[in-house]
């Protein structure tokens, strides 16, 4: 069957009535079935009805409602702009919403929030059992987050340095045991019935301060140390008691005597020695215990 069209399109819509019944009324006049309007526009036959009856919320959204409107139209021979502009102005945005959005939307918000704050409690309780079987502070882990240190690592940091205090004692000791035989030897020839000081000096050695009563003219021994590896050393001035010291990487300890030292060195390769501005020369090997006497002879 051929499409039918009119000669003369119809330019206005009357105000007293509405679109879809003009729309129904115009197919009718021109004795059109809907099942033509179908098969003539591919619109599908519920959506044809929907807007015949003017259920635009049946509708998929307003841009595909006005391109059946002007397919519909044109098919009926009106004017396409009359009929989309008759439309507008006599619907709305919320005319044409679907209705399966609007049951949707609400729908949607409370299933959420349903599911969305358990998980994020049963999270926090995870988290709190976790953080408490592993024996880790909430308030440890907000001080490494801001960078700074937490009162259970400055204890930390204490113990370490003690820790590090009791090694450095431990590996005196061994010195000690290992050369107590040069030890022996250098207080019986040294101090003989003087009493050895035995406590360990972690600071820098201070200059004897030379007596008033001694003659100016005995002649000033200058001695000065490079350390280079951890060293531990028993050293006699002047005939006087031992003094014991255990030197860091870095240190340069400084002496002065009036007749000599007497030094007794646990790093032999871990020190180096100036009398006088002038250098002694290789003391020994790295680790090896060595005795020297200066000045030698």
């Amino acid at each position: 069957m051929e499409k039918p069209s009119l000669k003369k399109k119809e330019k206005e819509i009357p105000e007293d009535i509405s679109l879809g019944i003009f729309l129904k009324k115009s197919r009718e006049e021109r004795h059109i079935e809907l099942d033509e309007v179908v098969e003539a526009t591919r619109i599908r036959r519920h959506n044809l009805e929907a807007i015949e009856n003017e259920e635009w919320s049946k509708l998929p959204s307003q841009v595909f409602i006005k391109g059946f409107l002007k397919s519909y139209a044109a098919f009926l021979g009106l004017d396409k702009e009359t009929v989309i502009h008759h439309y507008l102005r006599t619907s709305s945005f919320e005319k044409t919403t679907p209705e399966a959005l609007k049951k949707i939307r609400p729908q949607l918000i409370r299933p959420y929030l349903i599911i969305i704050i358990p998980v994020l409690v049963l999270a926090l309780i995870v988290a709190l059992i976790y953080l408490n079987k592993r024996n880790i502070s909430v308030t440890d882990k907000a001080f490494q987050y801001l960078g700074t240190q937490s009162p259970g690592e400055k204890m930390e940091g204490i113990a370490e340095k003690e820790d590090n205090k009791e090694q450095d004692e431990r590996e005196k000791e061994t010195l000690l045991l290992e050369d107590k035989i040069v030890v022996d030897e250098v207080t019986k020839t040294t101090l003989k019935s003087k009493p050895v000081d035995d406590t360990i000096v972690l600071e820098e050695p201070t200059i004897p301060m030379k007596r008033e009563e001694e003659k100016s003219l005995l002649p000033l021994f200058i001695l000065t140390a490079n350390v280079k590896s951890r060293t531990w050393i028993a050293i006699c001035i002047d005939d006087t008691s031992v003094k014991e010291y255990l030197f860091q990487p870095g240190q340069t300890p400084r002496w002065t005597a009036e007749k000599g030292f007497n030094i007794l060195v646990g790093n032999a390769g871990g020190i180096e020695f100036s009398l006088n501005g002038k250098e002694v020369g290789n003391l020994g090997a790295k680790g090896q215990v060595v005795r020297i006497t200066l000045p030698e002879g």
